[in-house]
């Protein structure tokens, strides 16, 4: 059980012989909501007139974030877009949004946050939505959404703890994105 979301980051993913890294991460922006969801490939096996084998794995994922707002310039890293030396956003048809890693933590009963990097996203291109100022105050904020996959290197796709803030993992989570230690830690 979580009773809150914050601290939106990302960090480029550069690949050089099959193999992923990523940059520095950096704040995306103010989270309001994070919605996952995960797609399976399923098979199952049947002999002698009964499910023998069944297998279930990992196929693809989306991320939907709802959040309070996102700088023209951290949108344009995202989505692949031109920055001019004037600070002008220029969108085209040919953008090529870079993968990145995308993470956050929410927080948890007892002390504890739960951390979460997934390590291979792809932003889309948002919608957008403007209304006139009326009677009463009315908030439009953005969402962006973004499909996720596995690194090539190693077939992960998402690296998840639970700890509490003092934790070995938990300071440097948003430092630099996790890599798979060689012995699991104790919480």
């Amino acid at each position: 059980m979580t009773l809150g979301l914050k601290d939106l980051y990302y960090a480029v993913c550069t690949e050089a012989d099959g193999a992923e890294s990523y940059g520095t991460p950096k704040k995306m922006a103010e989270a309001m909501s994070a919605d996952l969801s995960v797609k399976t490939a399923d098979g199952s096996l049947y002999a002698d007139d009964t499910l023998s084998e069944s297998v279930t794995e990992f196929a693809s994922g989306t991320l939907k974030l709802g959040i309070k707002d996102i700088t023209p310039e951290v949108l344009a890293e995202l989505l692949g877009q031109a920055v001019d030396k004037n600070s002008v956003v220029w969108a085209g048809k040919e953008d090529e949004p870079p993968y990145v890693a995308v993470g956050f933590r929410a927080k948890k009963t007892g002390g504890k946050y739960r951390y979460v990097w997934l390590l291979k996203a792809k932003f889309k291109v948002p919608s957008e939505k403007y209304e006139t100022k009326g009677e009463s105050i009315k908030f439009n904020t953005p969402d962006i959404e973004a499909s996720f996959t596995t690194r090539k290197k190693d077939n992960l796709w998402k690296a998840d703890f639970v700890g509490t803030e003092e934790s070995a993992a938990a300071k440097t989570w948003f430092t630099a994105v996790p890599e798979k230690a060689a012995a699991m830690e104790s919480v």
